[in-house]
């Protein structure tokens, strides 16, 4: 069932689609929406939490949602994306991206709602978070998923990544792809001063 999410109507946004056209409100997490971004990790299916956080786990523990949450802090952000069904705003899916500043790398890890896989909204996120790379002055845009995981592992590639084994574990594969131009999603004014703040000084995959 989908998570209720506290959002504050004055909460910057950007917006997605599915394939079939629905909307999607991408906004940063904040503390107020822990709980509700806890309930959602814990509604995910075990195979979809393991996939998503390269382990098994029934929640997030408390150190990694206070971290979740923590908007800005080592350059760490992560957006939930929202749809109002019938008349309640629910999480639909989650991504987290963060920036290293010395090379130019910005790591991303996502997951979406078992009952809307297959929706388009992976690919929409994963467009999303290229044009948050680039509007952040990323060089490169990356993220580990388990090498048994074909779903993201097929989305990465027909987006553009390269599939590589991972250096330091062989049961995952590392993507990437190197950033250049404009990407067709740009985010919000509102999304991107926040990151254009000062330092305020977000592992990550489906």
């Amino acid at each position: 069932m989908p998570t209720p999410a506290a959002v504050h109507p004055a909460a910057a946004s950007d917006v997605i689609h599915t394939r079939r056209g629905e909307r999607l409100s991408l906004r940063f997490v904040t503390s107020e929406h822990a709980e509700a971004l806890q309930a959602y990790v814990r509604g995910l299916s075990a195979s979809s939490r393991h996939k998503r956080f390269l382990g098994a786990l029934s929640e997030l523990p408390r150190a990694v949602l206070d971290d979740f949450v923590a908007l800005g802090r080592n350059d760490r952000y992560s957006l939930i994306a929202t749809m109002d069904q019938d008349g309640v705003e629910s999480i639909v899916a989650e991504a987290r991206y963060a920036l290293d500043r010395e090379t130019g790398r910005v790591e991303f890890g996502l997951s979406v709602q078992d009952r809307w896989h297959g929706h388009g909204i992976g690919p929409a996120l994963m467009a999303h978070l290229e044009g948050r790379a680039l509007a952040l002055g990323g060089v490169t845009l990356s993220g580990d998923a388990l090498r048994t995981n074909d779903v993201m592992i097929a989305l990465a590639r027909k987006a553009g990544f390269t599939i590589q084994p991972h250096a330091d574990d062989w049961t995952l594969v590392r993507f990437e792809k190197v950033l250049n131009g404009v990407s067709a999603e740009t985010p919000s004014v509102g999304l991107r001063l926040v990151d254009r703040q000062p330092r305020i000084t977000v592992p990550v995959i489906e």
